[in-house]
């Protein structure tokens, strides 16, 4: 078991620091690098906390969609899996086999939104956009 401060409270605490501390102090011609890392730190936070959700649940829609079986846990996570219905998926929409379909149109708008609650939570609030997690 890890003991605490684990890695996003660590964040937290570099976070809180550079906003609180180190920023203020900066010169105006380096605001925005500070700003560029706090957004890196804010993100690297997010997706720890989010954890393999999103990767569980985009594999899961893609499976369901070949009527793909998964089988227990792969050593990488899924995300081999993952990346060859992800390349499938993309051949097929460029060679037109999936035009039309509603399903791939929620996949890959349900993907997206979750990429986007990682790294600009604050473009979808009030957004009505389910979670594929």
């Amino acid at each position: 078991m890890r003991d605490r401060p684990n890695a996003a409270d660590l964040l937290d605490i570099t976070r809180e620091t550079i906003e609180r501390r180190i920023l203020p102090a900066l010169a105006t011609e380096l605001r925005y690098a500070g700003l560029m890392v706090l957004n890196a730190l804010a993100n690297a936070q997010r997706e720890i906390e989010a954890g393999e959700a999103p990767v569980g649940a985009e594999l899961g829609r893609l499976a369901r969609f070949y009527a793909e079986v998964r089988t227990a846990a792969d050593a990488d996570g899924g995300r081999a899996a993952l990346e060859r219905l992800n390349r499938r998926l993309v051949a097929d929409i460029r060679a037109g086999r999936l035009d039309g379909n509603p399903a791939v149109a929620k996949h890959l708008l349900v993907t997206a939104a979750d990429a986007v609650r990682e790294s600009n939570p604050k473009y979808l609030a009030g957004r009505a956009i389910e979670s594929g997690a």
